[in-house]
């Protein structure tokens, strides 16, 4: 008769437990998911101060108490929602190697596409935006809009160094300072554009110009 030895045996049990667990744990982070697209589309529509997680729940289609589950508070969900509006942004494209363009069309690429009329890309934007104004009143929020503002600009700032590189951005910039200068232009240009003081082809027009001025190399 052929024997199993305890260890292979404790091993054959955590193999199959480590099995089943990971259906349930990808069915979570589904959930998880869409809690956070569900808190996006509500901030879009009422704004931060507007958020119930009775709302975000049922958009979403889960209970209150799952939501609770995944985020232990309306704060730990605002925070989460804004975590995902930075990792989700088209600036994040910018983290990846850019192919063929050069590094001056990786970065104009990247920050039009914050001016995108998608709805994915509009809610994240709108996201950013109200808990950047809720920050004003509520401290407690601005380590977090600091912490995804300073991962924005640095992302941008590598990609000027690549442009400076390869010859397409102009010799002598200061990437960190022209990142700062050209994420505040995006965040104020957005703003304007989604409060209605300004169409989005004008503000893609002011920040093409404003690019090229700026970091464009010289034929």
């Amino acid at each position: 008769m052929r024997t199993v030895s305890r260890s292979a045996s404790i091993a054959l049990d955590v193999s199959n437990s480590t099995s089943e667990t990971e259906p349930a744990a990808a069915a979570g982070g589904e959930r998880r998911e869409a809690i956070l697209v569900a808190a996006a589309r509500v901030i879009s529509r009422s704004g931060v101060r507007g958020l119930r997680v009775e709302e975000v729940a049922s958009e979403a289609g889960v209970s209150p108490p799952l939501l609770y589950y995944h985020f232990a508070s309306r704060q730990g969900l605002i925070r989460a929602a804004l975590q995902r509006a930075s990792d989700k942004a088209p600036s994040a494209a910018l983290r990846s190697e850019a192919g063929e363009m050069s590094g001056y069309e990786a970065v104009e690429v990247a920050l039009l596409a914050e001016l995108d009329d998608d709805r994915s890309v509009r809610d994240n934007a709108i996201v950013w935006g109200e808990v950047g104004a809720t920050a004003v009143f509520e401290p407690e929020l601005r380590d977090d809009v600091r912490q995804v503002t300073e991962t924005w600009s640095a992302t941008v700032a590598e990609a000027i160094r690549r442009g400076v590189e390869d010859g397409s951005i102009r010799k002598g910039i200061d990437p960190e300072q022209a990142a700062e200068v050209l994420i505040t232009l995006v965040d104020g240009l957005c703003n304007r554009w989604l409060a209605g003081a300004m169409n989005r082809e004008r503000a893609r027009e002011l920040l093409v110009a404003t690019l090229r001025e700026t970091l464009r190399a010289k034929d």
